[in-house]
């Protein structure tokens, strides 16, 4: 196993002597196994225990054995306690996920040039079929990769198996977290019932089914890298601005490639990835439609230009209240735009009233109470002149309003209800005719 790190390090360039280098560092075989065999390689290690309090006592016995275990090896250890219960309540995760991410987070709070993590290449097999059984993409056959960014893996051509006689030989204990004995987790399923089926089926001893894995393995990520080089380059000729891009280059190539361009994009967007998502944002780019992705971020197409905008958050409200004298014009800033509001009597010699004018125009003696300039809020309705019917501002709003501009729209609303709606006019109850008398402009820049 020593050799086979060492040629694995070498042929990926994951280390170097003169870079400090970090172990997650569980009590298990695969992470004192890793934890040995650097040191034994001759690297400037150190290592890292978290504890999850997830087990109780057992957490505890992990906790002290790594202690023993570093102090014995003279290696620093680091030990970080944290509550993944808690976390996983706060941030609605799974405790396998959360727990994940706290392991990630505490590693990247270390000074390390390298941290390694003691994924194996049984690691990759399970990975890989439970992948399998999910339903993936290429990359997804690729296994467990051999580094990510700063985070790298010396034992992932190595076997569970391998792992274990490299302890053997060497008299180095490891503790074993009871849970991985249990068949109540699909990943133990997938290990200790499909594994063996599936060696058994090939007629191959383990060494050699792992072998014809790990030949698979490079293979796929030979293509699999190949196709990543070539849809980052169309996402660059695609790329017009921040959050513009052409969408007829990216649909002159195949559908291999595009569709890995548009997963590209969605994950600059931070929209988690997933098949129906990437379907959505091909319905937007293939019928020019507009949609919402993720909470705040939208994607739509014009002139054959994918474009990317935020919305507006929903805590981020507007609401005050207008004070109109006669002649007065009163200005406000709503989200950027000005909004100027005048109150002046009707001069029936240069006003003709027609439809348009009932339509567009207020007339304030109607108004009951205070006026109010604002956003919309849920259940508003405005019963526009002429139609004969009262329609809520949301159908209105989906009939021709862009979805990241209404919550901007603007709204007036007395004691009633809404009065005014932008880019559709006053409601009937309000709305000038030939007796009115005063009326409230409204321009909006």
């Amino acid at each position: 196993m020593l050799n086979k790190v060492r040629n694995t390090i070498s042929e990926y360039r994951l280390l170097s002597h003169s870079e400090s280098v970090l172990v997650g560092l569980s009590g298990g075989a695969d992470s004192v196994a890793l934890l040995a065999c650097l040191k034994e390689l001759g690297y400037n290690v150190s290592a890292m225990h978290i504890n999850h309090n997830l087990r109780g006592s057992e957490s505890d016995r992990d906790e002290q054995f790594c202690v023993e275990l570093c102090k014995n090896l003279g290696i620093p250890l680091t030990v970080k306690s944290v509550d993944v219960k808690e976390y996983c309540s706060e941030n609605k995760l799974g405790i396998e996920e959360g727990a994940r991410e706290l392991r990630y987070k505490a590693f990247a709070s270390a000074r390390a040039d390298k941290i390694c993590t003691a994924h194996t290449l049984s690691d990759s097999v399970e990975t890989i079929i439970l992948n399998l059984i999910r339903g993936t993409a290429l990359k997804g056959l690729c296994g467990v990769p051999y580094k990510r960014e700063n985070i790298v893996r010396p034992l992932i051509e190595c076997t569970r198996e391998e792992v274990e006689e490299f302890l053997n030989k060497r008299g180095i204990e490891c503790v074993t977290d009871s849970t991985n004995n249990s068949d109540d987790y699909t990943r133990n399923k997938i290990r200790h019932l499909i594994i063996p089926k599936l060696i058994e089926i090939s007629n191959f001893q383990s060494g050699n089914f792992y072998k014809n894995i790990s030949r698979t393995i490079k293979s796929i990520s030979l293509d699999e890298g190949y196709l990543g080089v070539e849809a980052e380059c169309l996402l660059e000729d695609a790329h017009i601005d921040k959050d513009t891009y052409d969408i007829e280059i990216i649909n002159s190539h195949n559908e291999a490639i595009s569709n890995r361009v548009l997963i590209m994009i969605l994950k600059r967007y931070g929209v988690e990835v997933s098949q129906a998502k990437l379907e959505d944002l091909k319905t937007a780019c293939f019928e020019n439609k507009k949609i919402n992705l993720k909470k705040n971020v939208y994607a739509s197409v014009k002139s054959g230009k994918l474009i990317f905008s935020e919305g507006l958050k929903k805590t981020e409200s507007y609401s005050k209240e207008v004070r109109l004298k006669c002649n007065d014009t009163v200005e406000e800033d709503f989200f950027g735009r000005s909004i100027k509001m005048k109150l002046v009597y009707r001069d029936s010699e240069l006003i003709n009233v027609h439809n348009m004018f009932t339509k567009k125009n207020i007339d304030y003696d109607k108004i009951k109470g205070r006026i109010l300039l604002r956003n919309r809020l849920g259940g508003d309705k405005i019963r526009l002149p002429g139609r004969g019917v009262t329609k809520t501002v949301k159908k209105l709003f989906n009939e021709s309003i862009p979805i990241e501009l209404r919550d901007k729209t603007v709204i007036l609303s007395d004691d009633d209800g809404v009065i005014y709606v932008e880019g559709f006019g006053a409601d009937e109850r309000v709305s000038a005719d030939e007796n009115t008398k005063r009326i409230l402009y409204i321009e909006i820049s």
